[in-house]
């Protein structure tokens, strides 16, 4: 009998780190998307207030809730005996890495893709050959700033 409850028991403390592991990841993966929307804020000269933060909190807490949901998939699977690891919560974890890396890869093209865009408009006020021409590519700047 003492065989068959370490037995159980090992198994329940390898899926609880997995799910530790999982949770830790998800909230790894929300705060390393909230950097880099933050650098490409700073990137752009945008105004940085305290909503990106409160959203943070709020997607790791939606995500957590659909880990939890997954998990209770993990227990509904422990009925069967080849169902050994949380694989609701693997596939679950996963999902949300991949969406958060998404969002990670476009913050980091809105802030390669803005500089570009700068530094192409210094090289066209640069080329006007006369202070006129400059003066309209600024006023259109201008104009698209305030948009």
């Amino acid at each position: 009998m003492g065989k068959y409850v370490e037995f159980i028991t090992q198994d329940i403390r390898s899926g609880v780190m997995i799910i530790f592991i999982c949770l830790v990841l998800i909230c790894s993966v929300c705060l390393l998307d909230l950097w880099t929307g933050i650098d490409a804020a700073r990137a752009n000269k945008e105004k940085i207030c305290s909503r990106p933060l409160r959203k943070t909190g709020a997607k790791i807490v939606d995500y957590f809730r659909l880990l939890l949901f997954f998990i209770m998939i993990d227990i509904l699977g422990l009925c069967f005996p080849w169902y050994n690891l949380p694989y609701g919560a693997i596939i679950g974890t996963l999902g949300v890495m991949i969406v958060e890396g998404l969002s990670i890869i476009e913050n980091l093209r809105k802030k390669k893709s803005h500089a570009a865009e700068v530094a192409d408009m210094a090289v066209r006020i640069m080329e006007c050959a006369t202070p006129d021409e400059a003066q309209k590519i600024i006023k259109t700047i201008k104009e698209g700033v305030k948009r």
